[in-house]
């Protein structure tokens, strides 16, 4: 036994080799709804976070240990605040990964710019980050409204629709979804013939329903999250609305499918590509690093089909990772804080080409989003699945 003992000792004191706690500690914060009205897109994002966990375990490539500390916000912009500031202050992470929703990634801007943290949120509101000059320390890895609407309303106008309605939510995320729709129908000649707007706890929108119907818009454009967003389109449908019915990316999850049922048959929704990705052409670079990460999650979670949620979570993650190991390799040092935060943050903003599950990322010093329309897309509901549109 003692000479085992020796040889073990022996082997550890080769060159090259460490103790796992020989290595500094990466902290990545992250705050998501994982219950409340928004837990449709945070848990799917927390089993990504899980995941990419437990694919860290056993790597020993990383020149740093990595802790993640993971809070749930309960769907409300004030615990969001709450449970930020204690990543901060108390747990001193050197990345936050926040918030699952628009409002509440709003909410927080104040804490991780005073703090000098950065920040990569999981929300679709172009508010989030814009001006970028005001965002210093905040990027996103979902798509924009802006960028989506922009796809939809193309789709409209092309199959004939000049004019259109709007349903949405009535806080930040919805506010946020229409200003974009207002600035894209206007750049391309398209009506807003009635607004209407709704509570994230409404369960009634027979009235909003019926002043759209009533106006006789060519196509409905729906800005809401489920349960919201399913119970829109059956109310549309229930009053007699027949024409198409468009969707922000906040729709792109099961629990629309769940939710909806046959009534949600035929929606339109913009989205990143992990949604469609089966459709993708095969040299389409997207198409394998969304198959693996499906693979892992799918089997992991025992879900027939990954939706848009994880695969934000897990491209932040990932940026934060790889942006966190090059900080390292250029001599910051996790230990200090305040430089580590400083020097990851801009390793983000020097991200280039990374190709993810949400599409292709080239953050830059005028861009927090970093994508493009080659991570755009538009998904049909067909028989209870999302596939890519092939519009006529």
């Amino acid at each position: 036994m003692k000479n085992v003992l020796a040889l073990v000792i022996a082997a550890l004191a080769l060159p090259g080799f460490a103790f796992a706690a020989d290595k500094p500690e990466l902290r990545i914060g992250s705050v998501v709804a994982m219950t409340g009205p928004a837990s449709a897109l945070g848990l799917p994002a927390k089993n990504a976070i899980d995941l990419l966990q437990e694919r860290l375990a056993n790597d020993a490539s990383l020149p740093f240990t990595v802790k993640f500390i993971t809070y749930d916000d309960a769907s409300d912009p004030t615990k969001a605040v709450n449970s930020v500031r204690k990543l901060v202050t108390e747990d001193r992470a050197h990345v936050v990964i926040c918030c699952s929703t628009t409002p509440a990634s709003m909410a927080i801007l104040d804490v991780v710019t005073q703090a000098k943290v950065p920040n990569i949120s999981l929300a679709l509101g172009q508010s989030v980050i814009e001006p970028v000059k005001e965002r210093y320390w905040i990027f996103k890895t979902p798509s924009t409204d802006q960028l989506q609407i922009a796809v939809l309303v193309d789709d409209m106008i092309k199959q004939g629709s000049k004019k259109v309605a709007f349903l949405g939510l009535e806080d930040s995320f919805g506010e946020g979804g229409w200003v974009a729709m207002q600035s894209v129908a206007k750049a391309k000649g398209v009506e807003i013939v009635a607004a209407e707007r709704f509570a994230r706890t409404d369960t009634n929108f027979t009235p909003q329903a019926l002043k759209v119907r009533q106006a006789s818009p060519g196509a409905v454009y729906i800005h809401a999250i489920p349960p919201s967003s399913a119970l829109v389109q059956q109310a549309l449908r229930r009053v007699g609305y027949t024409g198409p019915i468009y969707h922000s990316g906040g729709s792109a999850n099961s629990a629309f499918l769940s939710i909806g049922k046959k009534d949600v048959d035929g929606a339109l929704l913009g989205t990143t590509p992990v949604l469609v990705y089966t459709d993708l052409a095969g040299n389409n670079p997207l198409k394998p690093v969304i198959a693996d990460f499906a693979a892992l999650y799918e089997k992991r979670f025992n879900v027939p089909k990954v939706d848009i949620f994880p695969g934000q979570a897990w491209d932040a993650g990932n940026i934060a990772l790889k942006a966190a190991a090059e900080a390292a390799k250029g001599g910051a040092k996790p230990d200090d804080v305040d430089a580590f935060r400083a020097a990851l943050r801009d390793k983000i903003e020097a991200t280039k080409e990374f190709v993810g599950v949400g599409g292709i990322f080239n953050y830059t010093p005028s861009d927090h989003l970093g994508l493009d329309a080659r991570s755009t897309f538009i998904a049909v509901v067909k028989n209870d699945e999302f596939r890519l549109y092939d519009a006529k």
